[in-house]
């Protein structure tokens, strides 16, 4: 069980945002957030059941005209074609003895 802000708290000089885990070691404040509905007690969740990010960001470059003349692709970045991808990795070999 972990204390968890509902808003933001200062607490001993320090600024704990929405989510952040509240320190327990003072039961009096402890027992005052709850009260006022600043804070509550959650489950610990595992690691690894949380949902994964997905990246949202643009390519990275400029948009712009090219050398080729299109404007609505991205100058400065090398297109990505079939023959740009990288072969397949080859099976590693185990070294044959020679017989004498």
């Amino acid at each position: 069980m972990r204390l968890i802000a509902l808003r933001p708290v200062l607490y001993l000089a320090h600024q704990y945002s929405v989510g952040d885990q509240l320190p327990v070691n003072n039961p009096g404040m402890t027992e005052a957030w709850i009260e006022a509905g600043s804070a509550e007690w959650r489950e610990d969740v595992e690691s690894n059941s949380l949902p994964k990010a997905i990246p949202t960001t643009a390519i990275a470059g400029q948009m712009g005209m090219t050398d080729s003349g299109t404007e609505d692709s991205i100058a400065g970045r090398v297109p990505v074609t079939p023959e740009r991808k990288k072969p397949a990795a080859r099976k590693k070999t185990t070294a044959r003895k020679k017989k004498a």
